[in-house]
């Protein structure tokens, strides 16, 4: 564990904004203004800019979940089965929004979720009370994100801007490092590894994007050219696993030939030093080498292949380069082609798991529902406490597989919290008379903790911590320390965090073997989908999804057995299938022997048998139909260039292990 300077100045800016907080609340006389403190903790983030939107995204979502909450309680408050159910069902719809989304954006619906919770419940018996307590929530909230902003803005602000031209740089270094390795004459054990962690670091690098908007930066990247930027490390990942496939394939068949092992290795040195060759020159010897090449065989058909794939991947490479350049410095004026490339791009959609959002959502429901439950069959004071702690403890971890640990890691730092709470209670809190003192007795409990939150590995630790400090002070203007109030409400914020715990474990805890295959049972829905219908214009959508799931099944990588590994990165293939796929466009349906419509019927129908788990390798019937496919484009005059370069990647990443065309058989 390494703090520097850097984590000690974000400690004191939180505690900074966290005492300004505490001190403009207490000067404008609001009741609780704890709330502030709390808030300060749970809105800093390292980044400025993410401070910024996500002092944003909570104030909002405090308003909209607070208005919920004025609305809700005054119709129902008289019939409390009918409150506790409008009140869950509330919390699990915003927390299901919140679970598509998937960006930076999705904290609104997880705040309008839960304040609703942290508004509602406490005021079921005083009714009359809710409207003066959602604005006081509201207040002390606007007071947290303002002051939490405003110090991480004027000390030493990291900017998201700065951080994220040094991640494309470095990214873009990856890829290069990667497509040369990938085109070694001898394959390098780290291939398999750089193509993961590339895969992987384009998702992060779309997260990031989405707190631009709201950077210190003068000059900013547009969502366009980050958008941009994506898509072009999308095209790369499947056209160099494509090339890296057909080099080793040609190799099996025989030596590659020396021209186009000539153009591979000037290509690998360009793809090293940008200077080495002119880019168009190494299009322009692909362009000549397919069009010397009139494919008779299985052998010629790969290389031409390869040499499509070789054009592709020069150009996805350059085009690259240029829209990186201009995210890393984008105060410069973009050259013409990027500026072409800016006017197309359109929002990237991310991969949603409706089923996995529903049953959190019955989980976060489930939970709230129990406490509420016992709450009212025993009129427990603190009943509304456990109600409320369930739901944020459900919505706070509710993007993981399987929440259930952390949530048991958000229990144990929380009864971590209750002897530092007791100590101030009781002992040092009736010793202050001043905001001065006040503050230097919460210093040491505050500072370190927030040192370690800057910390990736400590942040879920130190979070419910100080989040537990916050709440069990309940610093207001007028003190009073209550042993059995300070008792009671410990117990019903365990009991809160174990409601979540035991919901999450029955309706939806999952591993990362079983994350991996969900995610892989929806891109063989999609595949089936792109299959049947392979229009073009849906491509762009479907290859950034499918890139989103390598992503996600990157980033579970360390948890997985090798069997799973292994099953993980086939998903690289399939993104070379779904776009040999839309290749096959209807215009080109008829075929002498049959028609490409009954082949893709042939694809969708295996990947509807995947998704439901009925086969795990396509047939021979699809290796057949496939060769006949072939052999009939080949005997067309002029042979048709796109069609055969879909079908032979078709074939080789269906059968992988299948030699050349048997050409009676495409015949029989």
């Amino acid at each position: 564990m390494r703090v520097g300077l850097r984590e000690a100045v974000f400690s004191a800016n939180c505690f900074a904004a966290a005492m300004l907080a505490l001190y403009v609340s207490f000067a404008l006389g609001l009741e609780r203004p704890f709330w502030a403190m709390a808030t300060v903790y749970i809105t800093s983030q390292p980044l400025s800019g993410a401070v910024r939107s996500k002092a944003l995204f909570r104030l909002l979502g405090t308003l909209v979940g607070a208005s919920a909450a004025v609305v809700m309680v005054p119709l129902l408050v008289d019939a409390p089965l009918l409150l506790s159910l409008a009140l869950a069902g509330w919390v699990a719809a915003c927390q299901f929004v919140s679970l598509l989304d998937r960006t930076p954006r999705s904290y609104l619906f997880m705040l309008a979720g839960y304040t609703a919770a942290l508004v509602g419940f406490p005021t079921v018996g005083h009714p009359e009370a809710i409207f003066d307590v959602a604005v006081l929530r509201a207040q002390e909230i606007g007071i947290g994100v303002t002051c939490a902003a405003l110090v991480h803005a004027a000390v030493w602000p990291r900017s998201v801007t700065a951080l994220l031209g040094a991640r494309v740089r470095t990214l873009l270094t990856e890829a290069e490092r990667w497509i040369a390795d990938a085109l070694a004459p001898a394959p390098t054990h780290r291939a398999d590894q750089e193509r993961r962690r590339l895969a992987s670091d384009v998702t992060e690098l779309h997260v990031m994007a989405t707190h631009v908007p709201f950077d210190t930066a003068a000059a900013r990247p547009t969502r366009a050219l980050l958008s941009a930027l994506q898509d072009r490390f999308v095209l790369l990942l499947p056209l160099v696993s494509a090339v890296e496939d057909r080099l080793r394939a040609i190799a099996v068949e025989g030596e590659v030939p020396a021209e186009i092992a000539a153009l591979v290795e000037d290509i690998r040195g360009w793809a090293s030093d940008a200077a080495a060759h002119d880019p168009a020159s190494l299009v322009a010897r692909a362009d000549a080498l397919a069009a010397a090449l009139t494919p008779a065989d299985w052998r010629e058909l790969l290389i031409a292949n390869l040499l499509d794939r070789l054009r592709e991947l020069v150009e996805a490479l350059d085009i690259a380069r240029l829209v990186a350049a201009q995210a890393i410095d984008p105060g410069a004026a973009p050259p013409e082609r990027v500026r072409a490339l800016l006017s197309e791009r359109r929002r990237r959609p991310l991969h949603r798991d409706l089923p996995l959002a529903l049953l959190s959502a019955v989980a976060t429901f489930v939970a709230i529902l129990a406490c509420c439950g016992f709450w009212i069959m025993t009129a427990w004071p603190e009943g509304a406490v456990a109600a409320m702690i369930a739901a944020v403890v459900c919505c706070f971890f509710a993007t993981m597989d399987d929440p259930v640990p952390a949530q048991r890691g958000f229990l144990i730092w929380t009864v971590t919290s209750l002897p530092l709470v007791a100590l101030y209670l009781f002992a040092l809190l009736p010793l202050v008379h001043s905001f001065e003192t006040l503050a230097l007795l919460l210093a040491p409990a505050l500072l370190v903790p927030g040192v370690l939150m800057a910390l990736p590995r400590w942040y879920g630790r130190m979070m419910p911590l100080l989040i537990g400090l916050a709440g069990g002070l309940a610093l207001t203007n007028s003190f009073s320390a209550d042993a059995a109030g300070f008792f009671n409400g410990s117990v019903a914020q365990l009991a809160g965090v174990a409601a979540a715990m035991v919901a999450t474990r029955l309706c939806r805890s999952l591993g990362a073997g079983a994350a991996l295959r969900r995610l892989r049972r929806a891109g063989w829905r999609e595949l089936a989908e792109l299959a049947a219908r392979p229009g073009r214009a849906t491509l762009p959508a479907w290859r950034s999804r499918m890139l989103d799931r390598v992503g996600l099944l990157g980033a579970r990588v360390g948890d997985l057995d090798q069997g799973d590994r292994d099953a993980g990165m086939a998903a690289l293939r399939e993104l070379r299938v779904g776009v040999s796929l839309t290749q096959l466009a209807p215009a080109n349906d008829v075929v002498a022997d049959g028609s490409l419509a009954a082949l893709r019927a042939d694809v969708a129908a295996h990947y509807r048998a995947r998704a439901r788990g009925e086969v795990a390798a396509p047939d021979a019937a699809l290796l057949a139909r496939l060769d006949a496919a072939i052999a009939t484009a080949l005997a067309e005059a002029p042979a048709p260039r796109d069609r055969l370069a879909a079908l032979t990647g078709l074939r080789r990443n269906f059968f992988p292990a299948a030699r050349g065309l048997d050409y009676a058989r495409a015949a029989a």
